[in-house]
């Protein structure tokens, strides 16, 4: 897509979000972060802003679960840039617990954040761009695949995006693609801290599972966001960036 083409990424204030926002916004884009809490999405948006101009940033904050919160975030992004051409559905928490320990407030709120998140937005999505060739890029997760302990709320939401991507890619063809990003062990705080990656120990583990030898970068994540962004005759597809630890 040409520069200064518009990007919604949501839960965008921080981590993967955030570098997907920082590397749409140097290749000119128009970008629009998204945030849950007060004050989240400040920090970025001021280093946006001071880089690329304040006009080529917008910060908005909504649960992505949210319906109405949802619907105003779009319509705040289309005031300010006219359009979004490309949503990337990256918003997501973790509340680990074994299954019989998980609650359903456990169970709720990581399935609202993942799957019913993916749902909402990339309707409001559709409803906002009803003329227009689009690109919407789902996050799922090798998990999502193949399980693991104590985060069924987890596996059973990434299963779920899996699944709707193709759901959303045969209902939205040919207008607008709509594709799955599956990352590995990237260098995240949250995978380190899950995977205890500052120990020798722990990073020795994870490295043993990795053909490629080492964790994933931002850099790799991007890249490929980049791809997908720019691929013409793709939709409905899963693109494993994982170092090759999960091959499918």
């Amino acid at each position: 897509m040409a520069t200064d083409d518009v990007i919604l990424v949501t839960g965008s204030a921080t981590g993967l979000g955030a570098e997907i926002i920082r590397s749409f916004a140097e290749k000119g884009y128009r970008v629009v972060i998204n945030y849950l809490n007060d004050g989240e999405g400040e920090a970025l948006r001021s280093e946006i802003a001071n880089r690329y101009g304040k006009e080529n940033v917008l910060a908005c904050q909504a649960n992505v679960a949210d319906r109405l919160a949802v619907k105003a975030m779009f319509e705040s992004a289309i005031q300010a840039f006219g359009r979004v051409d490309v949503l990337v559905n990256c918003a997501g928490i973790n509340l680990d617990a074994p299954f019989t320990e998980l609650t359903d407030e456990t169970w709720d709120a990581v399935i609202d954040a993942h799957l019913k998140g993916h749902f909402v937005c990339g309707q409001e999505y559709v409803f906002h761009n009803t003329d227009r060739e689009g690109v919407i890029i789902n996050l799922g997760a090798a998990a999502g695949s193949i399980g693991r302990k104590n985060g069924a709320n987890f596996c059973a939401a990434k299963a779920g995006c899996i699944v709707l991507t193709k759901c959303m890619a045969l209902e939205l063809a040919p207008r607008i693609r709509v594709n799955c990003l599956v990352p590995g062990s990237v260098r995240t705080r949250e995978v380190i801290e899950r995977y205890d990656l500052e120990t020798e120990e722990g990073l020795e583990k994870e490295l043993a599972t990795l053909p490629m030898g080492r964790l994933g970068e931002f850099e790799d994540i991007t890249e490929m966001v980049h791809c997908i962004v720019n691929a013409k005759f793709t939709t409905g597809a899963k693109f494993y960036v994982n170092g090759g630890q999960y091959m499918h």
